[in-house]
């Protein structure tokens, strides 16, 4: 692999919900682009560089989906889907909803 001769900075942008920095990295003999989350510092295009500035959909494309979020109707408890099977087995466990996710009824 070729040595970085510089780096240049392109600045941040918004890309599907998330901010982004894209850095252009000038090599003896060519140029590629970096792509990195600005809140984890995560590098996007860790597996493979762009070639050209990359477009927002290029961008979106790399960054993984959203993550959908699960409210317990019962405690109130917040779980997303990258935590696996949490929020099955909490509504499962939970004491203020019933096995299937409904409330229960306020006991007096």
């Amino acid at each position: 692999m070729s040595e970085i001769v510089s780096e240049v900075d392109h600045g941040t942008r918004m890309v599907a919900g998330v901010e982004v920095r894209v850095t252009q990295l000038v090599w003896r003999g060519g140029t590629s682009y970096e792509v990195h989350r600005v809140d984890t510092g995560v590098d996007v295009t860790e597996a493979e560089c762009c070639d050209q500035m990359p477009t927002d959909e290029q961008i979106a494309a790399l960054l993984p989906p959203p993550a959908t979020w699960f409210t317990c109707p019962g405690c109130g408890t917040v779980c997303n889907d990258g935590e696996g099977d949490l929020y099955v087995d909490h509504v499962r466990d939970c004491d203020l909803v019933d096995g299937a996710g409904n409330p229960l009824p306020a006991q007096q």
